[in-house]
């Protein structure tokens, strides 16, 4: 039994059950934003852009390349994409003319807006049947799901050291 009196089984059930949600949001969100000319980095990529426009950060193509674990090719493939479709922006640097910036635009945030909204509807109704104490108990153990992954390390090589 471990500390909190839980048998290592309802543990493993839980993990499945947070793996078995991982697994339909992805495909949900996936399916939400391929309806929507987006493909899954283009929705991560714009998800980062969003955050860091609300914390009045810049975000350079390097920048997000970083974050994303793309090449260089790929980070201009798709800041290239995003710009086509009218989801993001370059604007040039305010402290180096050499650099640019990306932005999210206004259409980005409808579109997020229209793709995200329908599912998290759909998701309040069915949560709106616990209690507020059920639900105070979930929001721990997504936060201590959360953080577990967050603060893991997987072994083997890093991204930046892994074979091509």
């Amino acid at each position: 039994m471990s500390q909190s009196g839980q048998e290592p089984a309802e543990l493993f059930q839980l993990i499945q059950a947070l793996r078995r949600y991982a697994e339909v949001a992805d495909r949900t969100i996936d399916a939400a934003g391929h309806r929507r000319g987006l493909h899954r980095t283009d929705l991560r990529a714009l998800t980062i852009l969003m955050q860091r426009q609300a914390a009045g950060l810049n975000t350079s193509p390097t920048d997000l390349g970083r974050m994303l674990s793309l090449t260089s090719a790929s980070t201009t493939a798709l800041v290239d994409r995003l710009v086509a479709n009218g989801h993001a922006q370059r604007t040039p640097s305010t402290t180096d003319r050499r650099r640019v910036s990306i932005s999210h635009t206004d259409t980005a945030a409808v579109d997020g807006r229209k793709i995200f909204m329908p599912m998290a509807r759909s998701m309040a109704d069915r949560l709106s049947e616990f209690t507020p104490e059920q639900m105070e108990t979930a929001m721990e153990v997504l936060a201590a799901a959360t953080e577990a992954l967050d603060t893991f390390e997987a072994p083997g090589p890093s991204p930046t050291n892994a074979p091509s």
